[in-house]
């Protein structure tokens, strides 16, 4: 599927879907860079269509798992 196709599909989704698949595409970023997202970022992430700082609560938190990565 080309990616306009994608994007015009992803606009089809209800809410629920589009934040399941925000949740998914995170774990797959932090999968490639090597973060394992535990329990606090599984629970900003389903939070997230809640709250307005949840993204900016996870960024940082995502930027903190990686340092601590890198700091092993």
């Amino acid at each position: 599927m080309i990616n306009s196709e994608l994007l015009a599909q992803t606009q089809l989704l209800s809410r629920v879907e589009k934040f399941k698949m925000m949740q998914f595409l995170i774990s797959e970023l932090a999968k490639e860079k090597g973060i394992i997202l535990g329990d606090e970022a599984a629970e900003i992430i389903n939070s997230v269509h809640t709250s307005n700082g949840a993204a900016l609560q996870l960024m940082q938190l995502l930027e903190s798992e990686q340092k601590q990565a890198q700091n092993v």
